[in-house]
């Protein structure tokens, strides 16, 4: 025997591949596989495609696309004789094209830009008919609407402030406080706060003081010099005094409200605060008064009074002078007493204040060509020297800035003040807000909101109730006597109601006591008769029996004595004839 050896193999006839070609392999698939799928057989090659996947699309420019056409053309025509190489000179053009497209995208990119090109894509509008202009109409919220919105915005201040309060409450635990939150109940603050205030103020305290112009300290008017007033610190100026041609419609304010009302101006010529204010040339602030008195200065417009120059001619021994009113030194510029060899000095608005005499009026003065000049005289007396007979009318328009213990105490008053007026509603607000820790969250929020109004000078931080403080006011005065009115009426008409019931009870109770009245009558009435003729009711009784016995009625008629026939002896009747 032998032996196989374990490297030796035994040798594999090599045989022809066999032209049968095996059909292509295809795994099974799912129905929902298959529901996926696109199979495709190109070339005896099956090809499967995903529905989801993404197909370049080409056009019939594209090369790719020539390309192939070109594939599938040969193939139809293998068979025939051999042509012109159509292919590749159709390469030979695309390479050409792409060439003169690359040379004239270098050049054009060197010289000048590229032309755009716009192509019109037409569609048809739906038919409208045009409105007229008068169509469309703004129509302005009105104040309760507005009420109700949230008008509060953040600035960078408020940004801070809650940015640190939630980085407190996220270490605590407690979920942070939205802006939409911090706005809502800043708003809800501001306007109760504004609520509150407008039912503590008595609207007929302001016109005995507001009706004096607090320049000319006169409270006469005419139509062409009508007396304004401020709709957001209600000072009393004429048109002429403080420069105002034109009566503005809708708000008028004036300047320093205008231009910074969130910052106390500091008049140049005196101490006080308050008043008609004005720019100087060197962008300071001044009283209208104390410019029209200090005999250094004037105004560069005579129109609109503005602004306040002539500051640099100034003496310094005016700006040294002491008032005797407020005891100021060196704070502003004083004028003096016109009386002969009398330096008292004082300062314009001290004046007005105390009610000196200060008197201004026109004087006429004619020239040596003949030519009349007018000329503005003023006269001002300190309290030992003013006129005989004079009324002394003081302007309570002003405020000195106290000392600092006094300035302490009145903002201690002011502070407790708006406290207590926002304790009054701030149940009400709280219960507005769903947020973890409600109450201390909501307590902070009104301590930052007292402090941050406390910084504007008392100012309302919403924009809208910064230009209409007073017309609300007005307006809820109005709603206040008409609802009052309205509860007095409606007492009127309860009372009349109530009394028409009484009436209508009372003429019931009547009408039931008159027919039991007449019941009782009519019974008296019986028993009398049965007294006085009894037999006639015993007549009248039997006689009501006949009746219901007569059927027929046949004794209804009474019979007269010829037809009754006399009876017989024995008192009886044979028949009927008889």
């Amino acid at each position: 025997m032998k032996k196989k050896g374990r490297n030796h193999r035994l040798a594999v006839i090599k045989r022809d591949s066999s032209p049968i070609k095996p059909s292509p392999n295809r795994e099974t698939l799912t129905y929902a596989q298959a529901q996926r799928m696109v199979e495709l057989e190109v070339d005896g090659r099956v090809h499967r495609l995903s529905i989801y996947d993404k197909l370049d699309v080409i056009s019939d420019e594209d090369p790719i696309a020539q390309e192939i056409v070109e594939c599938n053309s040969n193939k139809e025509n293998n068979d025939k004789s051999p042509q012109v190489p159509v292919r590749s000179v159709r390469l030979k053009n695309n390479q050409q094209k792409k060439s003169a497209a690359l040379t004239t995208s270098h050049s054009a990119s060197s010289g000048s830009l590229l032309e755009p090109k716009v192509r019109q894509v037409e569609y048809n509008l739906p038919v409208v008919p045009k409105r007229p202009a008068a169509f469309y109409k703004y129509t302005e919220r009105t104040g309760e609407e507005l009420d109700e919105e949230v008008e509060y915005d953040m600035d960078e201040e408020d940004c801070a402030w809650l940015e640190l309060i939630n980085e407190k409450r996220k270490s605590e635990g407690v979920s942070p406080v939205s802006h939409h939150l911090f706005e809502f109940l800043m708003d809800r603050l501001e306007k109760e706060s504004l609520l509150t205030s407008q039912d503590r103020s008595d609207p007929q305290s302001l016109v005995d003081e507001d009706a004096v112009c607090c320049i000319c300290m006169d409270g006469d008017g005419a139509d062409s010099n009508v007396i304004l007033f401020c709709d957001s610190c209600n000072i009393a100026v004429h048109q002429e005094c403080y420069g105002v041609p034109y009566i503005p419609e809708g708000q008028w304010l004036c300047r320093h409200c205008l231009q910074c009302p969130s910052r106390p101006a500091q008049c140049l010529f005196c101490p006080n605060q308050g008043g008609a204010l004005k720019r100087t040339d060197d962008d300071r602030w001044g009283h209208v008064a104390c410019a029209l008195w200090v005999p250094e200065v004037g105004f560069s417009d005579t129109v609109f009074i503005e602004p306040i120059d002539g500051v640099r001619n100034i003496p310094p021994a005016r700006w040294k002078l002491t008032c005797y009113l407020c005891k100021a030194k060196g704070a502003g510029a004083c004028i003096q007493c016109d009386k002969i060899n009398c330096y008292t000095a004082f300062h314009v608005s001290c004046a007005q204040q105390a009610g000196l005499y200060m008197k201004m009026e026109a004087v006429k003065e004619v020239a040596p060509s003949g030519a009349s000049t007018y000329s503005v005289k003023k006269t001002a007396y300190c309290c030992s020297h003013m006129p005989e007979g004079c009324d002394r009318r003081p302007l309570n328009i002003y405020h000195q800035p106290c000392v600092r213990g006094v300035a302490c105490h009145e903002r201690l008053e002011k502070r407790s003040k708006s406290k207590s007026l926002q304790k009054k509603n701030f149940d009400t607000i709280l219960n507005q807000v769903a947020v973890q820790r409600k109450r201390p969250f909501v307590e902070r929020v009104l301590s930052f909101w007292m402090l941050k109004r406390q910084s504007r000078n008392n100012v309302p931080l919403i924009r809208r109730l910064q230009a209409h403080p007073q017309p609300p006011q007005a307006k809820q005065v109005d709603q206040r006597e008409s609802s009052r009115a309205l509860k007095e009426q409606l007492k009127v008409w309860h009372r009349l109601r109530h009394d028409l019931e009484r009436a209508r009870l009372l003429l019931e109770l009547i009408r039931k006591r008159e027919k039991l009245k007449r019941e009782e009558m009519k019974l008296q009435q019986a028993v009398l008769e049965l007294q006085l003729n009894p037999f006639n009711i015993l007549l009248r009784s039997v006689l009501s029996h006949l009746q219901e016995k007569d059927h027929y009625s046949i004794f209804a008629q009474p019979v007269s004595l010829k037809e009754v026939r006399t009876p017989s002896p024995s008192r009886s009747y044979l028949c009927v004839n008889a």
